[in-house]
This record gives C-alpha cells, structure tokens and sequence, in this order.
C-alpha cells in the first residue's frame, strides 16, 4: 500500500530527521545530540532572537539572527561536551548582558577549545558574528567613526580579522568614546593583536595613546 504524500512530507519536516543529518555532517550519534538539549542555553538564545528583533538597527538584527542561528548549530554540535556547552552559553549571556569585554574573551576562549573540526569552524564563526554584534551594538552610534565601525563590523563578519585592524586604531582616536567603548577595543585589540604582528603592535599603541587606556 502507498503512503500518503503528506504524511512522508511531514516526516522529512520533523525536528528528528533534522537533528539526524546535522549529526551525520558532524559525524556524532544522532541520539546524543537529541538526548541532551539544555535549557539554558535555548533561553538565551530565544532571547538573542527577541532582542534582536526588536532592533530598529537593520544590521543589529541580522547579526543578531545569524549569531542564534550558528550558535544553536554550534550549541547542538557539542552537547556532548559540558564545558564548551556552558562557555558558548556563557559568552551569550555576556554579550547579552552588557558584559562585551568579558563575551568577547569568552569567545576567544570557545575558539581555542579542543573541537572537531567542524565544531571548530563553527565555534570561530560564532566567535566572528558575535565579536561583529558586539562592535555595532556598542559603537554603532558612534559620532565621526560610521564608515570605520561599519568596516569593523563587515571585516569581522566575514572572518577577515585583520582587515578589521586599521578601522579598530581609528576608532580608538575618537575622542568621544565612553569607558565601557574603549573596553570593547581594548578586548578587540587582545583578541586580534596577538595574529597579527606588527599591525598589533600598532594598534595597542594606538589605543594606549587614549587617556585611561594604558597599562
């Protein structure tokens, strides 16, 4: 006897089907990815998809929906391993809270992590998008830096950190950056410097040369 078409079409829809091949492309057991979902970190992210959405900044809110998105792959990937699984919640739960110095250090954290190699492409673009969300939230406003913030923001999002670096040393010069502002680059700057050589270099002098910066 055939099946009824809709019920194959629905059975290809379901949440199992899906989890299936996210397992097969990550080479894990389907059931440990099923079987071990964790409640917090869909809390945050279903609040990084309600913030985000709520933003009268187009680009806010789609880095903010594209970092849900990598972050639950990313999230579902290594629920195996509870201590990358709290780091990635962790590092939401700063970005989310205001806490940008600290997320930025929580995903340069869940980079170095011992990951399988898929879970580690996924982990630097969680990284990448949320250090991006991060720049245009805090500075995006920012008065005589738009051009350089919104090349941070497109250099970061597409991976190319060390594009990244000269807009970050503008915009270090700004006069009117707030404390927590200059936090956020002296993050960035820790977090891109060490890659990139002289250009780091310069960088932390740049930001050094801004009162209350420097060591």
């Amino acid at each position: 006897m055939a099946f009824p078409r809709i019920k194959i079409l629905n059975r290809l829809n379901s949440p199992l089907v899906v989890v299936t091949a996210l397992a097969i492309w990550l080479g894990l057991p389907a059931a440990q990815l099923s079987a071990q979902e964790t409640s917090s970190l869909d809390a945050v992210l279903a609040q990084l998809k309600s913030t985000s959405e709520a933003s009268t900044n187009s680009t806010l809110k789609s880095l903010g929906a594209e970092l849900a998105a990598k972050a639950n792959l990313l999230g579902t990937s290594v629920s195996s391993n509870a201590t990358t699984h709290s780091e990635l919640t962790g590092a939401l739960q700063s970005l989310l809270g205001g806490k940008s110095p600290d997320a930025v250090a929580a995903f340069q954290k869940l980079s170095a992590a011992k990951l399988t190699p898929q879970q580690m492409a996924l982990a630097k673009q969680v990284g990448h998008v949320g250090s991006a969300y991060l720049v245009e939230k805090d500075l995006g406003s920012l008065d005589g830096s738009q051009s350089e913030v919104a090349q941070i923001v497109s250099s970061l999002r597409k991976g190319n950190v060390t594009a990244a670096l000269p807009a970050i040393k503008k915009v270090s010069q700004n006069a009117g950056l707030t404390p927590e502002q200059k936090s956020l680059l002296t993050a960035m700057a820790e977090k891109l410097a060490p890659g990139a050589s002289k250009a780091g270099e310069a960088l932390g002098n740049g930001l050094k040369s801004i009162p209350g910066m420097g060591n």
